[in-house]
């Protein structure tokens, strides 16, 4: 697990500490969060005006 925790890390500019935090809790993302968090590119939805 810790290799798919560096990989994140290294991927959504976030630290190691910030994703162990996160990951360990019970934290959920809505779209917008994903996003800033560097989860995720876009949404992509209703809320976009794109069909999902």
């Amino acid at each position: 697990m810790t290799h798919d925790r560096a990989w994140t890390a290294e991927h959504t500019g976030q630290s190691l500490e910030q994703i162990t935090i996160d990951f360990d809790g019970d934290r959920w993302f809505a779209g917008p969060e994903a996003v800033a968090y560097g989860l995720a590119e876009e949404v992509i939805g209703p809320e976009s005006g794109t069909p999902a």
